[in-house]
């Protein structure tokens, strides 16, 4: 019987994993397609990153609604508790990714909405950046593998880096034509969520630690 309770339980495990790796790929292809349609200049496929946020948002209910079920039900100690506390941790930082797509979509929209054309500069590849991040803070999470996980502080102080020259040449643009102010700013806004994304992949390589190891690091130090 017993041998029973802990394959069933090992089972839901596995789907919280599956459920939150898909949440994971959601908000990831947030991401990406919000960035798409900026330097696209596509309309339709930003409006399409808004709309389909509610799903990442649902499907982050149902892993939080799973994990409070195996936590009241199964009652897991040791490793078992900290995959479970992980979980909620994880599924929290990837809603959040998620709205950082939908958030570029709506700054890329209201960009169109009064037109002035400013340089992309480095957006592109500081999307690139925090995109893989978050593809190795996933992987890492399906692999269970901390040497991975660790190894993503190196290049969260890229993204940050980037951050800081989008910031200081869109400034410069700002200052040198005032007719770019607005789109410099939501430029700036733009790297801003790029950039919490990066730090967001970073959150999630931490629990992937902490599941593994039971030790709280702080990647970002």
């Amino acid at each position: 019987m017993a041998i029973a309770v802990r394959v069933n339980f090992e089972k839901q495990l596995r789907q919280l994993q599956d459920d939150t790796l898909l949440l994971g790929s959601l908000a990831h292809q947030a991401v990406t397609r919000s960035v798409k349609a900026l330097v696209e200049g596509d309309v339709a496929l930003a409006r399409t990153v808004i709309a389909e946020d509610i799903g990442v948002n649902r499907l982050h209910y149902d892993v939080e609604m799973s994990c409070y079920g195996l936590l009241a039900t199964e009652q897991p100690v040791a490793r078992d508790l900290r995959t479970i506390v992980s979980a909620l941790s994880i599924a929290s930082d990837l809603e959040r990714i998620g709205d950082h797509g939908k958030r570029i979509a709506r700054i890329m929209l209201r960009m169109t909405e009064r037109p002035q054309p400013i340089p992309l500069g480095d957006i592109p590849y500081m999307a690139d950046r925090a995109l893989d991040m978050l593809g190795r803070a996933l992987q890492a999470v399906a692999q269970h593998d901390v040497e991975l996980a660790r190894a993503l502080c190196r290049d969260d102080d890229t993204v940050d880096a980037l951050y800081k020259q989008t910031f200081n040449i869109t400034l410069s643009h700002m200052l040198d034509k005032p007719q770019l102010i607005a789109s410099g700013t939501h430029l700036i806004q733009i790297a801003h969520e790029l950039e919490r994304v990066g730090d967001r992949a970073t959150n999630v390589a931490e629990r992937v630690i902490y599941s593994a190891t039971g030790a709280l690091v702080d990647l970002n130090v």
